[in-house]
């Protein structure tokens, strides 16, 4: 067993591209024998890797922390401070004090870029639970996956679905602004009552891609987009907008880990 310690620890743990990415990290460093745990405010995680609630995060000197969405108003006593970031606007790093953390994190150079700061860094996709390509039973069935707020844009990929004469419309996710949902997504459901369905969150990621032939995101912001890569694995065609990039292959969670290791590991 190697003798280190890795916490990770952010201000979001509920369902969300954030949460599951951490939660394969976590998984992919303890099945490698590192002791790792992500800390954060909610329970979605908890059953998912071995995680914890952030009330019951502690700082141990040999720590590595992998510290997410999170200010910290100096460097804590630890081994090493990393900023995992994955977000662009959400969370700009020319307005926060990233000087506490040694190295940045980012998941693609685009993103790097946007942010247009100077500090130690590396680039490195997340892992993945890889889908399987199966055949499609399914033609014009459009899926809108991910959290219903402002940022995803859900009415404007309901609107650019039903355009595209899409028999039918399945919503996947959680809703987690309750105004924007009831202004903007909600009247276009009771408008299209026999096309457009809210199916809410569905744990089976697999089981989403089978069911539908296209999938939406309209998204103000977006930054190395789960949809867009399962969609790649799955075959299924995506139809985004110029806000998420193009998918066009997947790195292997080995390679992935090895970066990990070199950057922060070792």
């Amino acid at each position: 067993m190697i003798k280190v310690k890795i916490k990770v620890l952010s201000n979001w743990s509920a369902s969300g591209g954030s949460t599951v990415a951490f939660c394969n990290l976590v998984n992919q460093f303890n099945s490698r024998g590192y002791d790792c745990t992500f800390y954060g405010p909610h329970t979605y995680h908890l059953n998912k890797c071995k995680g914890a609630l952030k009330e019951n995060f502690k700082i141990e000197k040999d720590d590595i922390l992998i510290a997410h969405f999170i200010d910290l108003p100096y460097r804590p006593p630890v081994r090493k401070v990393i900023l995992s970031l994955h977000e662009k606007d959400l969370y700009p790093l020319q307005q926060k004090n990233y000087k506490v953390f040694d190295k940045i994190h980012y998941l693609t150079e685009t993103q790097k870029s946007w942010h247009n700061i100077d500090h130690p860094h590396f680039i490195c996709p997340n892992f993945h639970t890889f889908l399987q390509k199966n055949p499609k039973k399914v033609t014009d069935i459009a899926g809108i996956i991910g959290s219903i707020d402002r940022n995803k844009q859900v009415h404007k990929s309901i609107l650019r679905a039903l355009e595209d004469g899409m028999e039918e419309i399945h919503i996947f996710g959680t809703i987690n602004d309750e105004v924007y949902f009831n202004e903007s997504v909600k009247p276009i459901i009771d408008k299209n009552r026999n096309k457009v369905f809210l199916r809410g969150f569905i744990e089976n990621r697999q089981e989403i891609y089978d069911s539908v032939s296209d999938v939406y995101m309209s998204s103000n912001s977006e930054n190395a987009s789960f949809v867009a890569d399962e969609c790649f694995m799955t075959g299924t065609v995506f139809k985004g907008n110029s806000n998420v990039l193009e998918v066009t292959s997947i790195v292997s969670n080995e390679d992935v880990f090895k970066i990990w290791e070199r950057e922060v590991l070792l």
